[in-house]
């Protein structure tokens, strides 16, 4: 139901969004578009999800195998557009607990570190690309203290500080038995999975740093669509459009950020690129989860297929 919904706030704001385009601008848009930049963006998904599952696999201190690494991470990619949140990330936890043999706190509280790597990589470039753009746009400087807070936050996260334990031990206490519970034990699970990422220094931080470079890759995808659109936007410029424009698409009322994300990207671009070049390059953006998703797609039966075994054996 809550897609549903979603789907039906995205379709409205599309709608919004794409009459207020000049129709005859959007088809010269399109007929304009550089076909080797755009080729040159499309493939660039699959470095981007080689990455992603090398991280996985290191993450997880190659309990799986490259391969495996890479049908879970497209897997979720395909979850991921029908299920609410993101939870087909968690699908990967799922995965890793029921055939891998790992702990099930651990394993959940692996995909939420892989979540918070994500962010604070995404946000770092974002707060590198903002300090740029506020040079000649002070008011963009705006962005750059909730960019950089939140950046910061996530880091101390997942520092080996033993601060979430801490906030989530306290918000605990005053939890009903059940629920406090299950709060304890996510953050023993923390706890767990930050000091076993930690155990091993230079790999933590060769993790880290893969990270930022990966969400480096996935914004510099952004700059090779903008090419396509003779956006000549400059690259730090275009990690700053790019991460705020993301993350109003992650805001939880549309369907896979589709419609909240497109009119950010027309906001945020409009120095370089005219409305109906920001539109296209909003469908590209879109493309950039949909590919991923649709590589995916063969491998979600048989994660189906281990959630039903695994209920068949609780029963």
């Amino acid at each position: 139901m809550r897609k549903l919904i979603g789907l039906g706030v995205s379709a409205v704001i599309l709608g919004l969004l794409y009459a207020s385009l000049d129709t005859e601008g959007l088809a010269r848009a399109i007929h304009a578009t550089d076909t080797n930049w755009l080729i040159a963006g499309i493939l660039f998904v699959i470095p981007l999800s080689l990455l992603t599952a090398w991280r996985f696999s290191s993450l997880v201190d190659n309990r799986i195998s490259f391969l495996e690494s890479n049908r879970l991470i497209l897997a979720a990619s395909t979850l991921n557009l029908f299920l609410p949140s993101k939870l087909g990330d968690l699908a990967k936890g799922h995965v890793m607990s029921k055939r891998h043999g790992m702990d099930t706190g651990l394993s959940y509280a692996t995909v939420v570190l892989e979540k918070a790597l994500d962010m604070m990589s995404l946000l770092l470039w974002g707060v590198f690309g903002l300090i740029v753009v506020g040079l000649d746009r002070p008011a963009m400087l705006l962005f750059l203290l909730p960019v950089a807070g939140l950046c910061i936050v996530l880091l101390l996260l997942i520092l080996p500080l033993r601060i979430l334990p801490f906030i989530l031990e306290t918000f605990g206490k005053v939890m009903p038995g059940k629920v406090r519970r299950i709060i304890e034990k996510s953050a023993a699970s923390w706890q767990l999975v930050s000091e076993t990422f930690w155990q091993r220094p230079t790999h933590a931080i060769s993790v880290i740093a893969l990270s930022v470079v990966i969400w480096g890759a996935h914004l510099f995808q952004f700059w090779l669509f903008s090419q396509a659109l003779h956006g000549n936007v400059p690259i730090l410029e275009n990690a700053a459009f790019a991460t705020l424009s993301i993350l109003v698409g992650l805001l939880p009322f549309t369907f896979a950020g589709v419609g909240t994300r497109d009119a950010a990207i027309i906001f945020f671009y409009a120095p370089y690129l005219s409305p109906e070049s920001a539109a296209l390059l909003g469908i590209l953006a879109t493309l950039r989860y949909v590919i991923p998703a649709i590589a995916g797609a063969p491998f979600v039966g048989d994660f189906i297929g281990l959630v039903r075994s695994g209920k068949k054996k609780t029963t």
